[in-house]
């Protein structure tokens, strides 16, 4: 089964790139998709940005980028965040969705 934090690649416009898994586990049990955050290499640090290393690079979970995606499309398991990092995630979470 697919874990909330848990970071795949994931097959996207022909193209496979890496995603954070952020949609809660009951959730991820019984819909045939799950919310990412894209993972970047690339572009620009804004507030809702998280900063990790991927690869041995550094990386970005670009929270303002979150999207549904079929399981399917989930091709490999790279890993799991750090603790520290869940924390992070949802308070940003909670400011996009909270009052």
């Amino acid at each position: 089964m697919v874990k909330r934090f848990e970071v795949y690649m994931c097959a996207m416009n022909g193209k496979e790139r890496p995603g954070l898994v952020i949609s809660p586990d009951e959730l991820n049990e019984s819909l045939p998709y799950v919310l990412i955050a894209p993972i970047t290499t690339s572009g620009y640090l804004l507030p809702c940005r998280i900063g990790i290393g991927l690869k041995g690079k550094k990386a970005w979970i670009a929270m303002d980028l979150i999207q549904p995606v079929n399981q399917t499309q989930l091709v490999s398991k790279i890993g799991l965040l750090p603790e520290q990092t869940h924390t992070q995630i949802l308070t940003v979470l909670q400011k996009f969705f909270a009052p």
